[in-house]
């Protein structure tokens, strides 16, 4: 990963609400939070752009810039072991789909140090790890096989954590274990996108949904 961030840190969440969502790939018994994305609360910031992030019918857009990532953290809470699932929707017009992705942050510290789950519109997912500024694979590149692909394709992004182990599934299937670093006292989520080198790509995330981990 060596494109360029730019990232918000949300003090006080997207909108987030204590209540139950609509992503039903959580299998937790309990809901920690959930994001119906209906409004966009003032502590999200602003970018000379300023449409780096927008709230529409019940989704959150994300349009990088040009050849760069964007990324927010939800700074409410600290999460140790959790069940995290989020849609996500693909551009509707990218032309290099292998030279973006996009997807959900955990185990986040601050936007130098958290885990990437990442999906491209070409199916292919890779989870990595941003340490101190630099990037470190820890799954790297493969093809998801029930991965929907194109144009506005939805594919729900799942990760779970439990101590050190965290396991990925897409689209409720599982797709991989692997050992990480859980931060002491746990981490952030959050939710980032990127764009290819000369556009900005448009992706869309909605249901985001924190359980616990279902027993």
């Amino acid at each position: 990963m060596s494109k360029s961030v730019t990232a918000i840190a949300i003090a006080a969440g997207l909108g987030l609400f204590l209540a139950a969502g609509s992503a039903k790939a959580c299998k937790g018994p309990h809901v920690q939070f959930s994001d119906d994305f209906r409004e966009v609360d003032q502590t999200w910031g602003t970018e000379q752009d300023g449409d780096a992030v927008t709230v529409e019918n019940g989704k959150v857009k994300f349009k990088a810039d040009p050849d760069a990532g964007y990324a927010v953290l939800y700074g409410g809470a600290l999460f140790e072991d959790a069940d995290i699932c989020v849609t996500v929707q693909m551009p509707n017009n990218s032309k290099q789909s292998d030279m973006i992705e996009a997807g959900p942050l955990f185990w986040a510290q601050d936007h130098s140090n958290y885990y990437y789950l990442e999906l491209d519109p070409n199916g292919k997912l890779a989870l990595e790890r941003k340490v101190k500024g630099k990037w470190v694979t820890v799954l790297g590149w493969r093809q998801v096989a029930n991965a929907k692909t194109g144009a506005g394709a939805k594919n729900v992004l799942r990760v779970t954590t439990t101590g050190n182990t965290i396991t990925i599934y897409v689209n409720d299937e599982k797709i991989a274990s692997v050992k990480g670093q859980q931060p002491d006292g746990g981490g952030q989520i959050g939710l980032r996108a990127d764009s290819e080198r000369d556009k900005r790509d448009t992706w869309k995330f909605s249901n985001l949904k924190v359980t616990d981990v279902s027993p």
